[in-house]
């Protein structure tokens, strides 16, 4: 096949998984690579990978591409050679490395044809990508601006077959506007729609490119985040409700009515096979939040000291609310609790170095000592989880998988103590308090509860949120 054919071939192509699945496949056969992968434009972080092919190891493939690290014709790194998909014009489009030559390597004669292939791809790369952004803006919603569902369903397909072919994930996330009929009944239904309209506006500044919104019914809205585990997802959802809770027009409104806003996500494979399934369990997880007792003991106004001092109580503090699902529960607690539970949450972690997670360990003084710093040595280098130590400065200056935070003139750390969890499927949080005769406690495994818990304590000590 002749280099024109080939090039004929790659603008043909308007449908983008295609064309980034034809690219890789004319450009190993035209130069006998085993192997490839292809970065594509289109995200404000940069060339994202988003197909691969043949012997190459996709765990050794970054994520992202610096556009700034892109020559401007092939070139050679080690064993592979880098193409750029650029347009006449200067446009980068996208990056392909080829691999494990045929011939042992690649020819210097391969340059100059490779450059002219990969700006028809470059070409066809961004008409498909056009052709995508026009497909979009027809399909949306007249009063909300969102896509219909008929198009979100249809791109969620195509993600499922994209996740089950290259092992990725993604994950559903379903937002409910649960007080819409108390919204029309006080204000009018032209509060309904800027309600709504609200909360896509939000949503929409904080996603990402590949991302879509749908509207699915007047109350419920659906987000997809390609390419995005449940730990991802979930720090999503964090973002978008606290986004939406600190707008000052969705602040207006409530103040006449509560949105009643809740969410709910889940992550492919881990919650489901299909986009019903996955919808089945977003919805279960709206069900938990609204049940929680961060909910029925209503919460959510609360600085972090204010709520863990709600939460302990003492001997004499009214029984805790009966709340279905994850239990929680206080009274006294053993004084060695503390210790064990760093020594197995730091287990946990260390089965699973790889997976995301955040863990705060509260107390007087942060020291070598404590067992999940001790437990915590033997971490990788890529530890993934992020865990902090918050307290006075003692004999511990820096740990590589464990951060310090240091609060020397904080008294309520003098007294009180907390272990707060939350990882990929995993929420724990125990507060506990110091006295003469016993230590009293509480303990929970209210996902909701936790997240609560770290959103406020992120706040009290201007902690990364996300």
């Amino acid at each position: 096949m002749t280099l024109e054919q080939r090039c004929l071939h790659l603008v043909a192509i308007s449908e983008i998984e295609a064309l980034q699945e034809k690219i890789l496949v004319e450009l190993c056969d035209f130069c006998g690579a085993q192997s490839a992968a292809l970065w594509v434009s289109g995200e404000r972080v940069g060339l994202r990978l988003r197909a691969w092919r043949g012997l190459i190891d996709r765990g050794v493939l970054p994520e992202l591409v610096d556009p700034s690290l892109v020559q401007g014709q092939p070139w050679r790194a080690g064993n592979a050679l880098l193409v750029p998909l650029v347009t006449e014009a200067g446009d980068l489009q996208g990056l392909v490395q080829l691999g494990d030559s045929l011939s042992g390597e690649f020819a210097e004669a391969l340059t100059s044809p490779l450059r002219v292939l990969g700006q028809f791809g470059a070409a066809a790369l961004k008409t498909a990508l056009r052709f995508v952004q026009l497909q979009r803006q027809g399909l949306r919603d007249r009063d909300t601006g969102a896509y219909t569902l008929s198009y979100f369903t249809d791109y969620a397909t195509k993600e499922i077959y994209k996740a089950r072919r290259y092992g990725r994930a993604f994950s559903l996330l379903t937002f409910s506007l649960d007080n819409l009929p108390q919204i029309r009944a006080r204000v009018g239904h032209d509060s309904v729609r800027q309600a709504q309209q609200i909360v896509l506006r939000v949503i929409s500044q904080i996603i990402r490119d590949s991302d879509v919104v749908a509207r699915a019914t007047e109350q419920e809205f659906h987000v997809l985040l390609p390419e995005t585990d449940f730990f991802g997802g979930l720090m999503f959802l964090r973002r978008a409700l606290a986004a939406v809770h600190d707008e000052p027009d969705a602040r207006a409104l409530e103040a006449k009515v509560p949105f009643g806003l809740t969410g709910g996500a889940a992550t492919f494979p881990r919650d489901g096979d299909d986009f019903d399934e996955l919808l089945v369990c977003c919805r279960q997880r709206m069900e938990e939040r609204r049940g929680s007792l961060h909910a029925h003991l209503r919460l959510e106004p609360l600085p972090f000291w204010d709520e863990l001092e709600l939460l302990l109580g003492s001997s004499k503090s009214p029984k805790l609310p009966e709340t279905p699902g994850e239990p929680s529960r206080r009274g006294k607690v053993a004084d060695v609790l503390f210790d064990e539970l760093q020594t197995e949450v730091a287990r946990d972690l260390l089965r699973e170095p790889m997976a995301r997670g955040l863990v705060y360990l509260g107390g007087p003084v942060v020291k070598s000592e404590l067992p999940i710093v001790r437990a915590l040595e033997h971490a990788p280098p890529d530890f993934a989880p992020r865990v902090y130590a918050i307290g006075r400065r003692a004999d511990l200056s820096e740990h590589h998988a464990l951060t310090p935070v240091f609060l020397e003139g904080d008294e309520r750390l003098n007294r009180h103590e907390f272990l707060i969890w939350l990882g990929d499927g995993s929420a724990y949080a125990l507060l506990q308090r110091r006295g003469r005769g016993a230590t009293w406690g509480f303990h929970t495994s209210d996902p909701t509860l936790v997240e609560g818990l770290v959103s406020k304590l992120q706040a009290e000590y201007d902690l990364q949120p996300y």
